[in-house]
């Protein structure tokens, strides 16, 4: 399998990521679940082109910065899931196939875990 190939699932786990915030409100008071649902407010996120520098620029600090707010129990998470941003934006990805498990893990997580604590379901 190439570089290009493994890339792909990547991207399109990260874009559906992107878009289900696109979907989410919350009115728990907490930074963190007002930092995924303010998400949805951005429509340069809801339209991110996950080719464009810029856009993946944007989407990895909006990342960067729901991380920072996130509960000790699903940081390590969120961090996955920025890290791997952070890999796109610079024009990198993974090549093996346990960074595209870690990857899907994360997001299995943090979606359980916006809807539990947020009352926000990732779709």
């Amino acid at each position: 399998m190439t570089r290009t190939t493994r890339t792909v699932p990547m991207l399109g786990a990260a874009a559906a990521l992107v878009l289900a915030l696109t979907a989410c409100s919350s009115d728990s008071g907490s930074e963190y679940c007002d930092l995924i649902s303010g998400a949805e407010e951005n429509s340069s996120l809801t339209e991110a082109d996950p080719t464009d520098p810029e856009a993946m620029d944007e989407i990895t600090s909006t990342f960067r910065d729901i991380t920072d707010a996130a509960p000790d129990d699903i940081k390590g998470d969120w961090e996955t899931l920025t890290s791997a941003f952070e890999s796109f934006a610079a024009g990198e990805a993974p090549t093996d196939p346990e960074s595209t498990a870690d990857m899907d893990t994360a997001l299995e997580n943090i979606e359980q875990h916006v809807q539990d604590e947020c009352d926000i379901e990732l779709s």
